[in-house]
């Protein structure tokens, strides 16, 4: 995110986003009556009857909503138009801001706090284009899933029946081999809309590496990503969300975000089970355990921050605050992942302390 400008007196900050982590950040910052301005196309009609025609302008929208769309890389603004040319638009009227990465915009609120002006400034470490696709399989299932950074999207589950080691090898080959074709054909589906950087294949027994080898000599991927083959319980949703937590995938997890988060809640249900009083749940534990100095991670659902009172947020901010203050590392977690659904289930606030107090 690259701040042009910071506009205290009129509480008004000019921003260029750069990358998909940016419109994410801004997602969970603009708020409804939130007034945000930016260079847009809009459809104008000169003449009754006709189709009209699109001009460039500038505009200014009073929010209503917002909503992100990762797979297009685009933050949807809504709005009511507040300011533009006189000669085109009609105040009041709703206008919906596309905004893409490299845009700018300005936002403007009734009060910037200190913690979403440093969300602003805060460079991500993540990659933002990270896409991973993941085939948990065994002997006659499979499920697929697209994880990235923002969500977790299940994209089938697929079954076939393979004859049993009775029948001969044959049929049992075709079968092998008809099932493999159709997680193929929803593989390339995927690679073919979505730039996809990594394959894990996981689950029990061989399968999994047989399927690994069809795809090398068979399923004719252009740009093949790497892949990796891992072992897990089964062939179901449960395996993807085990084999997220392997320490085989290690290597990644500098970089990717939900590898990291998912490996951190881990360590929270583990420290639940074990040593209780190291996890503070809520905004009155996390305070004592500030004020103690003990807090090491913070871990917050972005729908405690997205749209939250006035009054909440200067709660919230007190908390982001207090953690810096203590050395603490804040984790920001999406809803849309089973790791975020975790934490909303824990209250949407949880702490790991450095120690008892």
């Amino acid at each position: 995110m690259k701040i042009l400008e910071i506009d205290k007196k009129n509480e008004k900050v000019s921003v260029r986003t750069e990358d998909l982590n940016d419109l994410w950040t801004l997602y969970n910052l603009i708020d409804k009556n939130d007034e945000v301005s930016a260079r847009t196309n809009r459809r104008i009609v000169l003449k009754e009857g006709s189709k009209g025609e699109r001009k460039q302008m500038n505009l200014i929208l009073n929010v209503e909503s917002v909503s992100f769309h990762e797979f297009t890389s685009r933050l949807r603004v809504k709005g009511t138009i507040l300011e533009g040319p006189d000669d085109f638009v009609t105040y009041g009227t709703y206008h919906t801001f596309n905004i893409e990465p490299g845009q700018k915009l300005t936002i403007k609120k009734t009060k910037w706090l200190k913690s979403e002006i440093k969300s602003l400034k805060k460079p991500s470490t993540f990659k933002a284009d990270f896409n991973m696709l993941m085939i948990a399989i065994e002997t006659g299932l499979a499920t697929i899933a697209l994880i990235t950074n923002f969500s977790h999207n299940r994209i089938a589950t697929i079954k076939k029946n393979i004859p049993g080691k009775r029948y001969e090898q044959s049929f049992r080959n075709k079968a092998y081999e008809e099932f493999f074709s159709d997680i193929n054909r929803i593989l390339i589906e995927n690679i073919k809309s979505v730039k996809i950087n990594t394959i894990i294949i996981c689950g029990p027994g061989s399968t999994k590496e047989r399927f690994n080898q069809f795809i090398i000599e068979k399923a004719q991927i252009p740009n093949l990503p790497k892949i990796y083959c891992i072992q897990a319980s089964s062939g179901t949703e449960s395996a993807i969300l085990e084999t997220l937590k392997s320490k085989e995938l290690k290597s990644l997890k500098e970089n990717v975000k939900v590898l990291l988060e998912t490996e951190k809640i881990e360590e929270i249900m583990q420290l639940f089970a074990t040593n209780s009083d190291l996890i503070a749940i809520g905004f009155n534990e996390i305070s004592h355990a500030i004020e103690k100095g003990a807090v090491k991670d913070l871990f917050c659902a972005d729908i405690l921050i997205r749209g939250a009172s006035k009054e909440k947020k200067l709660q919230i901010e007190s908390i982001l605050n207090g953690v810096e203050k203590v050395g603490g590392i804040i984790h920001i977690l999406s809803s849309e992942h089973p790791t975020g659904q975790q934490i909303i289930d824990l209250g949407s606030l949880v702490a790991i302390l450095r120690y008892k107090i």
